[in-house]
């Protein structure tokens, strides 16, 4: 079934157009069943030349067999060692703080869980592509909900159904999920995490230590809103706790200082975490567009700093604002 063949309204044709032609590859050595795009672990008669396939950027030049573009007028390259396809999970946040976002109020904008989700399918899409499988596990402070890895193009409706009926609730246990990943992940591939890391992540980082110590590539997509990255609020405002039943009434421009020094702590410390962790770092900015967000991460670029999205001339119009 291809990504056209259903509705979903997690599945942005914006971001599938933008990562068209673009490949996840894995950079340590995988184990895997069927034939893909990922250096193998196993050698033996198939090190010598197997088949063609179309060139694309990263292959290697000198592989590029000059007879067939004689023929053919495309470049091909030969393959010499056998390659295997993998397995990536998406572990993705479900708890209450996920669900903030202008979506609450009638806006364009999505949610966190909503973002966090087009960025999972989005990516699922690419692998399955590829012939990698794609498991999903959502976590929030109780039992991690599962749907298991497949390698089948009509394997994404149903990721996307467990999505779409996910109700957003709860505290922040980014471990459960990463233990059931721990329990089931049997061979090495693909991990990403989409939370805000809101809460303890010490428990945490020390699952995603154990993943990678495994063999496996874990990615951490730190996904904030806007409003939380640049605090735009002007005005006297309630903020209400998405995971407590704090309420505080205060002045923006009172606190907006150490808010954004917090925040920019908060930040630092997961992003060192992570390079403890030997884990890729992408900060996700709701706004942003998934596919472009995508497309800087697939293709190598920085997407560690929040750069523009902590200016404080930066906010947004119609920021949200309980009064």
């Amino acid at each position: 079934m291809s990504a056209g063949a259903f509705h979903s309204q997690l599945l942005d044709p914006r971001a599938l157009a933008q990562l068209a032609g673009l490949q996840a590859r894995a950079r340590k050595v995988v184990d895997g069943l069927l034939q893909g795009i990922h250096k193998s672990p196993h050698h033996g008669s198939s090190i010598e030349f197997s088949e063609h396939k179309e060139y694309s950027p990263g292959d290697e030049i000198r592989h590029i067999d000059w007879k067939a573009f004689g023929r053919l007028d495309k470049y091909y390259v030969k393959r010499f060692e056998q390659e295997s396809n993998l397995t990536a999970w998406f572990v993705v946040d479900r708890s209450a703080s996920m669900a903030y976002g202008r979506a609450q109020e009638g806006g364009g904008a999505l949610t966190k869980f909503e973002y966090a989700s087009v960025l999972a399918v989005s990516l699922a899409h690419l692998l399955l592509q590829q012939q990698d499988a794609v498991g999903l596990v959502t976590f929030g402070d109780d039992d991690p909900a599962l749907l298991p890895p497949r390698g089948r193009t009509s394997h994404l409706p149903h990721m996307c159904k467990v999505l779409e009926e996910t109700k957003v609730r709860g505290g922040t246990s980014i471990e459960t999920g990463l233990t059931a990943i721990l329990e089931r992940a049997r061979k090495r591939g693909f991990v990403y995490v989409l939370s805000d890391f809101f809460g303890e992540t010490e428990a945490a980082f020390k699952a995603m230590r154990q993943l990678v110590g495994r063999g496996h590539q874990v990615t951490a997509f730190q996904v904030l809103d806007g409003d939380e990255l640049s605090f735009p609020f002007g005005e006297m405002t309630l903020f209400e706790g998405m995971e407590s039943k704090q309420r505080l009434l205060v002045e923006p421009r009172l606190v907006r200082d150490a808010y954004m020094k917090r925040l920019k702590a908060h930040l630092q410390q997961v992003r060192a975490q992570c390079l403890r962790a030997q884990v890729a770092y992408a900060l996700a900015d709701t706004r942003e567009a998934p596919g472009r967000l995508l497309l800087k991460y697939l293709t190598g670029h920085d997407v560690s700093s929040p750069g523009a999205s902590l200016d404080p001339d930066g906010a947004r119009d119609g920021a949200r604002e309980a009064r």
